[in-house]
């Protein structure tokens, strides 16, 4: 192609044919690059992973950061009016809340089933669909069931399910959608659908509050007997960030492992093509090449090798992410699957950086090749 060939310097065009013609450690270099690079993708995606299981859950799905729970109701009306007058809870929502059993041709299974009023519901939770995106609102002709559950149990939108009233009672609802969740197992259900199913009056055991102000929310309820317990998310999630703070470890081991490949590879490779080319490396310096232009000659193309494998490792990091995140799957823990792109960055940074540090540890091989001895030597 004149237009790109005639534009390239010597080194450029000597690149190109080095590339095309030495095919096996074309293939075994961006093999090697992008093994690396997708080893990295792996370690940074696990701890995305699992940091997004909290910071979605209770940071985008849940739009409350408190719960007060009841002992019962009695008081309920009285508790409720003493919050909404502190401008300082954004709103505050009664619900009735408990773990129910669900009954599959596999057995019972055990489910947390939120029953509260439709209109006041959808301000509690943001909830979506499986896509991630399309928002799900809680209304009166059916249930929303969490993600995780769902797909344990095979259970689609449109599907009858059978669930326990907070009493006993047996009956069967329709699956009007599938939501995301992360942790633990979850029914949503209106009280009007509640109420038509079961034929039960509903007795709300907790409030759902959106606070500024805990201490607040704390002394304006101690002194009700119904009064039970506040339950903060914001502490739930600091502490959660405290203990995945151990990853930086396992991140660290895998940082250390895909470098030593990088270094296996990129070193023996480098070794290999200045190995094989001495005779051409010592007829440069004979013509008088300067000694940036002699690196420059074998360097370019491990460069640019290490640019294409990293690109491939990229997308390959990802798929090994999804497959890492589905083995260690676990029953009421819906793992994330997406890879931020900062991750992606890193890893890709940092096998360029690898490939930097090698090439400037083969400089003195190239510096110490004896001219006259390599023209004798026999190719």
């Amino acid at each position: 192609i004149p237009l790109l060939w005639n534009r390239l310097s010597f080194t450029g065009k000597i690149t190109a044919r080095n590339l095309i013609r030495y095919k096996s450690r074309f293939f075994m270099t961006v093999i090697g690059v992008a093994g690396c690079t997708g080893l990295l993708v792996v370690g940074w995606g696990v701890k995305d992973s699992i940091r997004d299981v909290v910071a979605l859950q209770f940071g985008e799905l849940f739009n409350h950061n408190y719960v007060v729970n009841l002992k019962n109701d009695h008081q309920l009306n009285e508790m409720l009016d003493v919050l909404d007058k502190d401008l300082s809870h954004e709103f505050v929502t009664p619900y009735f809340s408990y773990a129910s059993k669900v009954y599959e041709t596999e057995g019972e299974k055990v489910i947390q089933v939120y029953v509260m009023d439709a209109r006041e519901g959808n301000d509690v939770f943001h909830l979506r669909k499986t896509d991630h995106k399309t928002e799900l609102k809680i209304n009166n002709t059916g249930v929303l069931v969490s993600e995780k559950f769902a797909r344990n149990h095979k259970i689609k939108k449109g599907d009858y399910i059978t669930i326990e009233s907070i009493n006993g009672i047996k009956r069967e609802v329709k699956v009007a959608d599938i939501t995301e969740m992360y942790f633990q197992h979850y029914l949503f259900i209106s009280n009007d659908y509640y109420q038509a199913i079961f034929e039960e009056p509903i007795h709300p055991n907790a409030i759902a509050v959106r606070s500024v102000d805990k201490d607040a929310l704390v002394d304006e309820l101690e002194n009700y007997d119904s009064y039970e317990s506040v339950v903060d998310f914001d502490s739930i999630t600091e502490q959660f960030n405290i203990m995945i703070q151990a990853l930086d470890f396992i991140i660290l081991v895998i940082i250390l492992t895909a470098g030593s490949l990088a270094f296996v590879v990129l070193i023996n490779l480098t070794q290999v093509n200045i190995s094989e080319r001495i005779r051409e490396i010592a007829t440069l310096k004979v013509l008088g090449f300067r000694r940036n232009e002699v690196n420059s000659y074998i360097f370019k193309e491990i460069f640019l090798l290490t640019i294409i494998g990293g690109l491939i490792g990229l997308p390959l990091g990802i798929l090994e992410h999804h497959f890492i995140m589905n083995v260690i799957n676990m029953e009421m823990i819906m793992f994330g699957m997406n890879v931020k792109w900062q991750s992606l960055l890193y890893a890709y940074l940092l096998t360029i950086i690898f490939t930097v540090i090698v090439l400037f540890m083969t400089r003195k091989t190239l510096r110490n090749i004896e001219m006259i001895e390599s023209l004798k030597s026999v190719e």
